[in-house]
């Protein structure tokens, strides 16, 4: 499956779980309202564009298919944007209420019953899943249906991850404890292991960053005072 494929699937399942996303303020709830964004703003500002050139005795047409081709590619990268940033809220949230949940099953309550004192007590994406989960579960789905649909909604690995996980322990009959403190541990590594590479990333950035905007005018404002006089040895 290509990207823009996924991006779209997506799209439906966020719309379908979630009930909407905003898109340069406008709320969508539909994957046809998006297709009729995605088409009639690029050709709004194609014709904002030749009837300024038009007032202005100018020919925009360049600009105005530039603007309006922007437009059509830059949407599906709002939308993948937007998922990956709820994406990235779970994965963030997702260690603290792991190690919450361990500590509330050595207690003494189930996986249920931990999940639901998450969902009641903490405001962080996971919780907001496990509010979800249980309401899921009191509306009649089964347990399976229920982790599903959050994970879906999670579009986040290793979320899902987690919910397989503590299903299959459960299943099974394993100590779920011992399995999430293990889990925490991974997920923190991972988490810092991601801010490691962006932090090295950035700094890459910054060098080119430094390089355009701070090297390239000291030089020239060390090569402009001396141009008359290259100029006069040259000649």
């Amino acid at each position: 499956m290509d990207k823009k494929n996924h991006s779209f699937k997506d799209l439906d399942i966020f719309l379908r779980d979630w009930g909407h996303i905003r898109i340069l303020g406008i709320k969508i709830k539909t994957p046809e309202a998006f297709f009729l964004l995605r088409i009639s703003l690029p050709v709004a500002v194609l014709f904002l564009f030749l009837a300024l050139g038009f007032v202005l005795a100018k020919n925009f047409i360049l600009y105005a298919t530039s603007a309006a081709l922007i437009i059509y590619f830059i949407l599906p990268a709002i939308v993948r944007g937007k998922i990956s940033i709820k994406a990235a809220n779970v994965l963030y949230s997702l260690p603290d209420a792991i190690d919450m949940m361990a500590s509330l099953i050595n207690a003494g309550l189930s996986v249920d019953e931990a999940m639901a004192y998450i969902g009641q007590n903490l405001d962080t994406p996971v919780s907001a899943l496990f509010k979800i989960y249980h309401l899921e579960i009191f509306e009649g789905s089964t347990k399976k249906e229920a982790f599903d649909k959050i994970c879906r909604m999670s579009f986040c690995t290793e979320f899902k991850s987690f919910i397989r996980i503590i299903h299959q322990a459960e299943t099974m009959g394993n100590p779920i404890k011992e399995i999430l403190r293990d889990l925490s541990k991974v997920y923190r590594n991972n988490e810092r292991d991601l801010l490691k590479m962006k932090a090295e990333k950035l700094e890459s950035k910054l060098i080119i960053v430094i390089f355009i905007f701070i090297f390239i005018p000291m030089l020239a404002i060390f090569l402009i005072p001396v141009l008359p006089q290259l100029k006069v040895f040259i000649g």
